[in-house]
């Protein structure tokens, strides 16, 4: 005899799978509210601290409200500040993701800024020397500044798998290094002897027009943005966010990004499950310095057009701070370079408008790096302990 299935009545429980969907989409709700409180709970932290400090060395309420005003309307409110911030995060979303890379698999890359300093100087010196159309030139200079980041990654990463030097070490020699090497080849050999005028600088003789990145403003300006036609923001802002969607799609989506994962988390458990550790953490930090190649070339090709002896910028160290903050995630690392831009902005509008020493920005930055890390190990040791309360209720 065949038995009618009836429909579950009102207010009866869901089946089973119906349940364990809604189950985890809650789970996973709750997992991204506590990651998003971290931040959250730092940016507040610097706010106030910024705020303290502008009343303690000012002593005005006055002078707050000023800054305040100033942030907004210099930064926020201005459509054309946006320009300022998009060029601004274009160099430091790729050293950015330069960290991220070295930080999912467990390693420290300081190295960063000797990187893309010398990045730079190999695609200034393709972008010299080589003649050719912009669809072959361009590439080419740009996989050259990708070459020379990789070239300076390399001797930390051979150290790093074959004598067991730490990273760390290796690559702030590094940059020292690099720092050295530019003031020779810029005041000797690369030098551009052809400049006029009182004050010769150490610079690269310009690149050619065949290996330059155009402006993003005539397509900003196309769907509604009014940007001046100098505004700094090039198609290298474009490339730095298809590169952070890449990131993000090869760290969660593939192998490699799976075995670079498992290696960060626990490299004992990374040989059993049959991943070479020493040749990842060559392929990483290989990887990282090809990426840091890229952070100088927006000054190089989109604005001066020639490398200059002052490239070393700090992109590297406040890509440490972009990182943590941005929990070396792709959408996360975009998200801190734009914060770290608007700050940047923010502090020539303070310097401008308001009374108020500029710096009071970078002490706000400062605060945001030393909180972030202790605000994700807050959040780390909450969720672990409502993960094991949950275990032993289903216990």
């Amino acid at each position: 005899m065949k038995v009618e299935e009836r429909p579950p009545a009102p207010g009866a429980e869901p089946p089973t799978e119906a349940v364990a969907s809604r189950v985890g989409w809650a789970e996973r709700a709750s997992q991204l509210g506590l990651q998003l409180l971290a931040p959250a709970i730092s940016l507040l932290i610097s706010a106030v601290v910024g705020a303290l400090v502008i009343l303690i060395v000012q002593r005005n309420v006055g002078d707050l409200a000023d800054v305040a005003s100033t942030m907004w309307d210099y930064g926020l409110a201005n459509r054309s500040a946006f320009a300022f911030i998009f060029g601004r995060a274009t160099p430091f979303i790729f050293a950015g993701i330069a960290v991220a890379i070295a930080f999912k698999a467990g390693l420290f890359n300081i190295g960063v800024e000797g990187q893309y300093a010398i990045g730079a100087l190999t695609a200034a010196i393709v972008g010299t020397k080589l003649s050719a159309p912009t669809v072959i030139h361009l590439p080419l200079t740009i996989l050259a500044g990708m070459a020379g980041g990789l070239a300076w990654a390399l001797i930390p990463a051979l150290l790093k798998v074959y004598r067991g030097a730490h990273e760390v070490i290796s690559t702030i020699m590094m940059n020292y290094v690099a720092n050295g090497l530019l003031l020779y080849l810029l005041s000797g050999p690369l030098k551009d002897t052809t400049q006029v005028g009182a004050i010769a600088q150490q610079r690269t003789v310009p690149v050619e027009d065949t290996a330059k990145v155009g402006s993003m403003v005539p397509f900003f300006n196309s769907i509604g943005f009014n940007f001046r036609g100098s505004s700094p923001v090039t198609w290298l802002f474009l490339l730095a966010l298809v590169a952070a969607a890449v990131y993000a799609f090869v760290v969660r989506r593939t192998r490699f990004g799976f075995e670079l994962r498992v290696l960060g988390i626990n490299p004992r458990a990374a040989e059993p499950a049959g991943i070479r550790s020493n040749a990842m953490m060559m392929k990483a930090m290989l990887l990282s310095g090809a990426v840091a190649g890229l952070a100088g070339l927006q000054d190089l090709l989109g604005f001066d057009g020639y490398m200059k002896l002052d490239y070393v910028r700090g992109y590297g160290f406040t890509a440490i701070a972009i990182a943590l903050l941005g929990r070396n995630t792709g959408i996360g690392i975009v998200a801190g370079a734009l914060l770290f831009s608007y700050l940047d902005r923010a502090s020539s509008g303070i310097g401008l408008n308001t009374g108020v020493p500029k710096e009071v920005t970078i002490i706000m930055g400062g605060v945001i790096i030393l909180t972030i890390v202790v605000a994700y190990e807050l959040v780390r040791r909450a969720t672990a302990r409502r993960q094991l309360k949950e275990a032993h209720e289903r216990a």
